[in-house]
């Protein structure tokens, strides 16, 4: 009776070949993640503890800020500002009422 050693080898390097191609790979994907945070600050973001709205569009954004402690307000995001609407612990949510 013969044993076939060879498969076993063959799944050991290929899972090696695999785990040294996810390795290399992840500095690159960590650069794509960067990138991809940095375009999605449109809208609510966090800076910090800082609560902020960017405002990526042409015109202005009426916004209405729900707070999880205290009352809700309105801000007026003028085109390209991004503009402090409070804590990030304290905010709760933004919604886009039109322009203004």
């Amino acid at each position: 009776m013969s044993v076939n050693i060879r498969k076993p080898l063959t799944l050991l390097t290929t899972l090696a070949a695999v785990g040294a191609t996810l390795l290399t790979a992840a500095p690159a994907s960590a650069a794509v993640g960067e990138r991809g945070r940095l375009a999605t600050e449109c809208g609510l973001y966090r800076d910090g503890d800082a609560a902020m709205y960017k405002n990526c569009t042409g015109a202005g954004e009426n916004i209405f800020v729900t707070y999880l402690l205290g009352g809700n307000t309105y801000f007026c995001v003028t085109p390209g500002e991004a503009k402090y609407v409070g804590r990030w612990s304290n905010v709760f949510r933004a919604y886009n009422r039109g322009g203004c």
